[in-house]
């Protein structure tokens, strides 16, 4: 049977038949219909992907891996070895007509959602190292292996096909892809670190430079026998510009304006309407076709679509949810199955591999060199310039549709091809795995001083970042803002407005304007209230504090990442996280992650009651009455530091209540007792002559009488503080943690929210700086639920 790219060659005459599901191994020697034989492959593949993919998934490896190896199953490489009978009746001349129709419809639709998700202003924040990675690694390598190109067609006796498409293999293995590096830092949960940022900035920088070298590098190394005369290349050299001009103008000034008015005419949280999605779609296959018959690409109109169709609600959120499962289900394997099929390695002949070897051995080293350099000379740590580099040496899918497309121009050969592939697949399955071991992306939140509450100082700014996932957490965290703020002391809040966004692979941190009337856009939003509200409170609190407003928009896997980048780089000693018991799975992965690897101490806020009055404290002349208790351990401490901050305010009147075992003995970590003794003690004496502190002891033999207790005081309290971790062994809390079941909360906690504890009274179960605990007291004790948080 005549290989995929051969197969243009012969004209396929076939009877019209019938639509019988007809016969792939039941009698028929020729299949009458393409159904039986669509499926067959695309379901095939899919297994096996899905199989692959169990497999490799305890070392860490992408879902391209698992495709790729599917894909080339189904191929000459294994398939027609094992079945060649069964493989030619599968894959007729007439199926393979509508497996490149798939293919090049799966690919056109994956090219678009993932320049859908291409936020191309981060161009303008890239930095100097971004511009030189990005230029240097793709300009460095393209020499490099170019040359290395020349010497061995010089040194070596190649064939001619071979030695003619050498510098396109070059000039292809020297690229990096956006798409590719957004969707693996996606899989990574790396999009909104550090790395992350700075690998879609210099990635996108050096897809810029190498879409417009790669197809000039492509057209002069092809094969001699098929380059044009040179009139005839500069008058298509001129087409091309001007198409590709003329696309540019019409998406820009055309579509994109005609996109935003669909939006306009969506009401406030609702998809747009069928027809407007049906024509977004007409305006990709319109654009696709243009550029294909123009002379560029087909996959060129649908980027540059892509990146210009707005990815603000609903439109980029909605046109991924409806595309993009129909897509990987159907149109993708179509895409793996023709890859597989242009892929023997038995055609591969030693000479051929090892010269195609040694050009992307050049091509990657040389890339890894060019990205480490300049990093380590930016002062970015080793491990991270070392992940960059191998991040940035990563293949995907979008890669291999490059090298397809190379193959169906004949500007490569069918080995070299297969090679590409085979290099593309180990080296993904190679450096992924190595990536997840040397890049600790919590490393970068550990903190070298205290960012506490203990360890403020006591006039110093209480600096608090406050994130709020629900429009009916404002009222809330305002009143607990206000119940934090002392006439004596400073305090600054920043406010973070937390939204998932589907629609974008690219994390966004947009800063509001508080002292601006203006609105946050030409359209109403949900935020909107929120921002009224906090300028209301601003001006309400004029002169006593700081507010900044922000909206992280990101998926809830890597949203925790920008909580904590947040809390890093403004030193807040606490950030402040809503929870109730109807919260969504994903918000309590956000919370649990925070709680991780948050660089200072975070307060869990359960909130009801008061604190749920839509009608802000701060403008009624309320006493509220607040309660700490203390069993012992940092987060206690911690606890009673908040509280001891909170009662500066005149309107609060706090209660400490220490609870102590029964028939107590020493403690095995004396410094830990040391500490709770100093802290109680220090903090009676300094509220010895103020009216609105009260201390009570309360001896308690186990947990039942503890949370008898507990049960006594619900009433008696508008907020109630409390540290998350506990020493496991203590007699206070004996039998309780067999029956917790929030973990986020910890043993009191939990109790204290569960619905059998009646009380009206809101609960801020506190864990103090997580690095700190553990690096200073050394104790695994004061570690509860740590370890059991996924």
């Amino acid at each position: 049977m005549a290989s995929p790219t051969s197969a243009k060659n012969f004209t396929v005459c076939q009877p019209f038949a019938t639509m019988v599901w007809g016969s792939v191994g039941f009698g028929s020697e020729q299949p009458n219909f393409n159904i039986p034989n669509l499926i067959i492959p695309i379901t095939s593949v899919t297994i096996l992907s899905a199989i692959f993919w169990l497999i490799l998934r305890p070392l860490g490896n992408h879902t391209f891996v698992s495709q790729m190896l599917a894909g080339i199953l189904m191929g000459p490489s294994f398939l027609e070895r094992v079945n060649e009978k069964f493989s030619n009746k599968i894959f007729t001349p007439k199926t393979m007509t509508v497996l490149n129709v798939f293919e090049s419809l799966g690919i056109i639709y994956m090219v678009f959602l993932l320049s859908v998700r291409i936020d191309i202003r981060i161009i303008q924040k890239s930095g100097r190292l971004a511009i030189v990675i990005g230029v240097g690694s793709f300009v460095l390598s393209m020499i490099a292996t170019i040359l290395a190109s020349s010497f061995v067609k010089g040194a070596i006796q190649l064939e001619e096909n071979l030695g003619n498409s050498l510098k396109t293999v070059a000039a292809l293995e020297s690229t990096i892809s956006i798409h590719v590096i957004l969707a693996l830092l996606t899989d990574l949960k790396l999009l909104n670190s550090e790395l992350g940022r700075l690998a879609v900035s210099s990635s996108l920088i050096s897809s810029a430079v190498n879409c417009f070298a790669v197809p000039f590098t492509g057209n002069s190394s092809g094969q001699a026998a098929q380059a044009p005369p040179p009139g005839r290349f500069k008058h298509a050299a001129l087409l091309m510009f001007l198409s590709l001009t003329f696309i540019v103008v019409l998406i820009v000034f055309g579509l994109r304006p005609t996109m935003f008015w669909m939006m306009r005419k969506t009401p406030g949280g609702k998809s747009p309407k069928r027809g407007h999605l049906w024509f977004v779609n007409i305006m990709l296959l319109g654009c696709s076709l243009f550029a294909e018959i123009t002379g560029l690409h087909g996959y060129f109109g649908a980027v540059i679509l892509g990146i210009n169709t707005p990815a603000t609600p609903p439109m980029g959120a909605s046109l991924v949810d409806k595309i993009e499962s129909i897509i990987w289900a159907v149109f993708m394997p179509c895409f793996l199955i023709n890859v597989g099929r242009r892929v023997n390695f038995f055609s591969v002949g030693l000479k051929t591999f090892l010269t195609v070897e040694l050009i992307i051995v050049v091509a990657t080293l040389v890339k890894f060199v060019a990205i480490i350099i300049p990093s380590l000379y930016y002062k970015l740590p080793f491990r991270d310039a070392v992940s960059l580099g191998l991040l940035l040496n990563c293949r995907g899918l979008y890669d291999v549709q490059i090298f397809s497309r190379a193959i169906q121009q004949q500007m490569i050969t069918d080995e070299s091809f297969a090679i590409m592939v085979a290099s593309s697949v180990l080296k993904s399955a190679i450096i992924i795995p190595l990536v997840r071991v040397v890049y600790d992306s919590s490393r970068r939140y550990v903190a070298y001083r205290r960012h506490t509450i203990q360890h403020n100082g006591r006039n110093s700014e209480l600096r608090i970042l406050a994130c709020i996932n629900d429009p009916d957490n404002v009222a809330t965290i305002l009143n607990i803002i206000q119940t934090s703020n002392s006439p004596q002391s400073p305090i600054a809040v920043f406010f973070m407005n937390l939204e998932e966004y589907v629609g974008r692979y690219t994390p966004v941190v947009i800063q509001h304007r508080l002292d601006s009337l203006e609105p946050s856009s030409s359209k109403p939003s949900k935020i909107d209230p929120m921002i009224n509200a906090l300028r209301r409170y601003k001006h309400y609190q004029k002169g006593l504090k700081s507010v900044h407003c922000f909206t992280a928009v990101a998926p809830f896997a890597s949203m925790h990442d920008d909580i904590c980048l947040m809390a890093f780089e403004k030193c807040t000693a606490l950030v402040i996280l809503p929870f109730k018991r109807a919260d969504s799975p994903q918000i309590r992965t956000v919370t649990k992650n925070v709680i991780k690897l948050a660089p200072c101490s975070v307060g869990i806020l359960y909130y009801r009651g008061l604190f749920m009055d839509p009608k802000p404290i701060f403008s009624r002349q309320l006493t509220i009455s607040v309660c700490v208790l203390f069993i012992g351990g940092p987060d206690d401490r911690e606890a009673l530091a908040y509280g001891a901050r909170m009662v500066e305010n005149h309107s609060i009147m706090l209660t400490i209540i220490r609870f102590i075992a029964m028939n107590h003995t020493t403690n095995d970590n004396l410094i830990e007792e040391s500490c709770d003794l100093n802290m109680i003690n220090g903090f009676r004496m300094t509220g010895i002559n103020n009216s609105n502190v009260e201390y009570i002891t309360r001896s308690v033999k186990d947990g039942a009488e503890t949370a008898g207790v507990l049960n006594a005081i619900g009433d008696d309290f508008d907020l109630i503080l409390v540290g998350r971790r506990h020493d496991r062994h203590s007699q206070v809390l004996l039998g309780l943690s067999e029956w917790s079941e929030i973990e986020e909360l910890g043993v009191v906690g939990d109790i204290l929210a569960s619905s059998h504890f009646a009380s009206r009274a809101s609960i801020m179960v506190i864990q103090q700086q997580a690095s700190i605990v553990e690096g200073m007291t050394g104790n695994s004790k004061y570690t509860y639920n740590n370890n059991r948080i996924p």
